[in-house]
Parts: structure tokens; C-alpha cells; sequence
């Protein structure tokens, strides 16, 4: 077996190996099954730690000048089993993205169209919601490109930890850079949703001081305390939420739930009253019911700039993304809720 000093060298120099494209610097194999005396092991400390030094400056000048700029490299996009879909990849911060991409069969590439970025919950994926939400379908109907990134762990970092190495607002515009490279996208006219986990990155998002989207919708989310006091977008922004009264995961009075991790998150209410404010929204609400009693839309529009906050409340309804019915427990189809929004909307440039 290696001695205790020798396993943490190695163990260094595989985190370094890994750093470094996978290129092996030394057959550790080999190695590890030797036993050497406490003299060679502080040599070969020494040289390891030498060369392990030379190739981290090596990889950051890469990464810094070279042509594999991490917020640039993409590589080709693989076809799936369905037409217009297809799985992307994106090398960013060190890490292999991916991302599941529906282009409508409408397309042409020259004539640019919206692009809606739909994120998933907490421990789901992007493929999972395009089937949960039919925005597949809608996007057929309408006429835009929607693509379903996918998180580190199943999981997005609302706060960008930098001390993990994830910051998902950077994956996002380098996303969004990508895809406008591939695809003739209308760069007034792209949009983010978001449920649970996505739904709080999407409020991250709108928080942006500077933004290449132009309109926001979070489902089963509201706004991170922890966030607010930082959140300060240089323009009036366009924003729809759908929350339900009866969300145990999130619930609507806010607080700290259990399986949030983001300190405390303000209530519905209150995330509302931000956006109003930020807006400057004076009138008062426009409210709609929907048959059923159970759907009830306030509208205020006419902000700043024409701006729009809209809360879509279901009503007894715990945490999940509307696909419409009928009946008496009928609920609001929530893509094309958030569909009709979006196009309401396009992006404004910053002053």
C-alpha cells in the first residue's frame, strides 16, 4: 500500500490530472502499488507538486487565450429518436453541459424566431419537463425554439457558488450565446421559465443588472431573501408567476422550508410586491377568474415602460405546473399561460 503522504499527493495530482483535460501526467497505477521509502515519497512530493504547478498555469493559460475558451467551446449538437430534437453540449467552467433542444418543424434559417429556456425542478431534467409541460407541442403550434438545459446533480445554484465552481447565470449566457450561433434566434424575443428549483433560478435570473432576456415566469417559485438586497435589474422587468395556495414545498406565506436551500425565500405576496414596485406599478390589479373558481389572474400592466407583473394564484393547489382539464377542478393551462405572456414582450436595452 502507498504511505499516508504518498495517497494525498496522488489524490492532489489526480484532482490536477482531472483539471488538465484528463492528460496523465505520471503512471499513478503504478505508484500506488509501490512501497517507498520516506525519502523518495518527500522527493517525489516535490516533483509532483512542481509538475502539477506548471500544468495548472498551462491549462488557465489555455482556458484564458487558447482556442477552447471555456464560455465559447461548444461541440456539435447529436440528433435523438424525435425530428427537431436534438441533445446539445456545452464545455463550461471546467464541467461537460448538456442540453435538450426542440427546434419546430417550421423553421427556416432565415427568418429569426423566439427562443423559450425552460428549467427544470430540483432532482428532474430537462427532458422530464418537456413532457410535463407539452411546451414541445405549443412550440410547434407557435413557432419558437425551446431548449431544456440540465443541472450539475440534477440541481441548479441559484446563488452561483463560486466556491463549488457552478455558476448556473454564467452556463445561462453562455447558453444563450451558443444557441444564437446554431440557430437564427430572435435576440429581442428570448424568454425564461423555470418550476420549483428552475422557477427560483428564473427569479435569479430577472434580478440581472444586465440581461439577454426578455421576459420572465416562475412556476411554484418566488424570490430568495438572501437575493433581494442584490437584486437590482437595470430596466423594467416583465415577469409572470403561478403559485399555488395549498404549496407545501413552497409555501405561499414564504419563510424557510425545509427542503429549500436557500436560507429563507420572501411569499408570494411580497415577491409580487417587489417586482410592482421595481416596476413602478401604480394601478391596481386587473383580476380574472376562471371558471371554477379555482384560477384567479391579476394583471398590472402599464408599468414603467409598459412593463407587466402577472400572478396566476391557484387556489388549494399544492406544488405543480397547470396542464389545463375541465370541470370543476378545472386549472389554467400553464405553458400557454406563460406563451401568451411572453409574447406580449420584448427586450428592452439597457439605459
Amino acid at each position: 500500500m502507498a504511505t499516508p503522504i504518498l495517497r494525498l499527493v496522488l489524490s492532489r495530482q489526480r484532482e490536477q490530472t482531472l483539471q488538465s483535460n484528463g492528460t496523465a501526467l505520471l503512471p499513478l497505477a503504478i505508484i500506488v502499488n509501490l512501497l517507498l521509502p520516506k525519502s523518495t515519497v518527500a522527493k517525489l512530493l516535490i516533483i509532483l507538486m512542481l509538475i502539477g504547478s506548471a500544468t495548472a498555469c498551462h491549462a488557465k493559460s489555455t482556458r484564458e487565450s487558447g482556442p477552447l475558451n471555456e464560455q465559447t467551446f461548444f461541440t456539435p449538437l447529436r440528433q435523438s429518436a424525435q425530428p427537431g430534437d436534438e441533445i446539445g453540449e456545452l464545455f463550461h467552467q471546467g464541467r461537460q453541459r448538456t442540453y435538450y433542444l426542440h427546434t419546430p418543424k417550421s423553421y427556416q434559417p432565415n427568418h429569426s424566431i423566439p427562443l423559450v429556456l425552460a428549467f427544470h425542478g430540483y432532482g428532474s431534467q430537462g427532458s422530464s419537463l418537456a413532457l410535463s409541460t407539452g411546451f414541445n407541442d405549443l412550440a410547434e403550434q407557435k413557432g419558437f425554439i425551446v431548449v431544456y438545459p440540465n443541472g450539475i446533480e440534477r440541481r441548479w445554484d441559484v446563488m452561483s457558488n463560486a466556491l463549488i465552481g457552478v455558476d448556473d447565470v454564467s452556463f445561462v449566457s453562455a447558453l444563450i450565446d451558443q444557441l444564437t450561433k446554431i440557430r437564427a434566434i430572435d435576440k429581442r424575443r428570448i424568454y425564461a421559465t423555470g418550476v420549483s428549483n428552475g422557477g427560483f433560478l428564473v427569479q435569479r435570473l430577472a434580478c440581472e443588472p444586465k440581461s439577454q432576456i426578455a421576459a420572465f415566469a416562475s412556476v411554484v417559485a418566488t424570490l430568495p431573501g438572501e437575493l433581494q438586497p442584490f437584486c437590482h435589474p437595470e430596466t423594467p422587468i416583465d415577469l409572470l408567476m403561478i403559485n399555488g395556495t395549498g404549496d407545501r414545498k413552497v409555501p405561499w406565506e414564504g419563510g424557510s422550508p425545509p427542503k429549500v436551500p436557500y436560507g429563507w425565500i420572501l411569499s408570494v405576496p411580497d415577491t409580487i410586491n417587489f417586482w410592482q414596485q421595481h416596476d413602478g406599478c401604480t394601478a391596481p390589479a386587473q383580476i380574472k377568474q376562471l371558471p371554477g373558481n379555482r384560477i384567479e389572474i391579476s394583471r398590472y400592466p402599464n408599468c414603467r415602460d409598459g412593463s407587466e407583473v402577472e400572478l396566476v394564484t391557484m387556489k388549494g393547489v399544492g406544488h405543480v405546473w397547470p396542464r389545463g382539464g375541465s370541470g370543476p377542478n378545472h386549472l389554467l393551462n400553464g405553458s400557454k399561460e406563460i406563451w401568451d405572456f411572453f409574447q406580449r414582450h420584448f427586450r428592452r436595452m439597457s439605459p
